[in-house]
């Protein structure tokens, strides 16, 4: 009978929430699993990890049922849930170092597409995406900025995806005068197929670049692709996916005006094609 004979037994019947917190807990660990797999494919063994604690859920209590979700998602800053947890947020950073092919520091969040209160698949795990940032040394900011941005969609119960544009309120690097206090949501290099299956739900790696106040306010203005064309400037000025808080502003550079009107052409061309091709009847 499945779900039907769930809907009978009713949610109030012991068994079946402890039957549910048995199966969210094996959903989160198997979740845990595939992710670290799936981490170590693209990205291979971390060279450290905040916090160290990092590993799959351990639960030691007596299953019971998840305790009440409460209206603002919290975190407690750990990778491994306490015992009994149900509604409490966590979060670990791991931290790749430079090698022959990436000559940056690479860190990804863990803990935004956990199933944190789910007890079977859905069509999008947890919050349904990941984040990734990168720095041309090991710095503190780049895992606090992922971190800012993980606690934001914990209260707020949202998600970031490409394309997205965020306005940080102060520098990117904490008590630094760097003029990068912006930051947009893209596609990552290292992870090209962007939305990846896990036994809980599908979710999005995704990457955030710091930007100016000048560089987002011309993505903001460039109709349904300035996001694309701050991304390919930052390529063309050799910056490229990586976040550099001590760089200038792009904006105010001398070749900058001709770059951004090469990139909007073939941005421009490439849409025409587009539309043109949607136009197209097929026989």
């Amino acid at each position: 009978m499945g779900k039907q004979e769930d809907n009978l037994r009713g949610k109030d019947d012991p068994d079946f929430e402890r039957e549910s917190e048995l199966a969210r807990r094996e959903l989160l660990r198997q979740t845990w699993i595939a992710r670290d797999n799936l981490y170590k494919e693209i990205f291979g063994e971390p060279s450290y990890v905040s916090p160290t604690n990092y590993g799959p859920p351990v639960f030691t209590d007596a299953p019971s049922a998840p305790k009440k979700r409460k209206s603002r998602l919290e975190s407690n800053d750990t990778s491994r849930p306490p015992d009994g947890a149900g509604s409490e947020q966590q979060l670990a950073v791991l931290a790749y170092g430079p090698d022959p092919f990436k000559p940056y520091w690479t860190y990804v969040t863990a803990g935004l597409a956990s199933p944190w209160v789910q007890s079977e698949p859905l069509e999008v795990s947890g919050f349904g995406c990941e984040l990734i940032v990168k720095s041309p040394v090991d710095s503190p900011w780049a895992p606090q900025l992922l971190r800012t941005m993980a606690f934001y969609i914990f209260n707020h119960a949202g998600t970031l995806s490409p394309g997205k544009r965020i306005a940080l309120g102060a520098p990117i690097k904490p008590n630094s005068d760097s003029l990068l206090n912006s930051a947009i949501i893209w596609y990552a290099d290292e992870a090209p197929d962007a939305w990846y299956p896990l036994p809980s739900g599908g979710f999005g790696l995704f990457l955030a670049i710091g930007l100016t106040d000048a560089e987002c306010k011309f993505a903001d203005s460039a109709e349904n692709y300035g996001t694309w064309c701050i991304e390919q400037l930052l390529r063309r000025k050799g910056h490229g996916q990586i976040t550099d808080p001590a760089r200038g502003d792009m904006m105010s550079e001398s070749d900058t005006p001709a770059m951004l009107e090469s990139i909007k052409h073939f941005a421009d061309t490439f849409r025409q094609f587009d539309v043109e091709a949607d136009m197209v009847e097929p026989d």
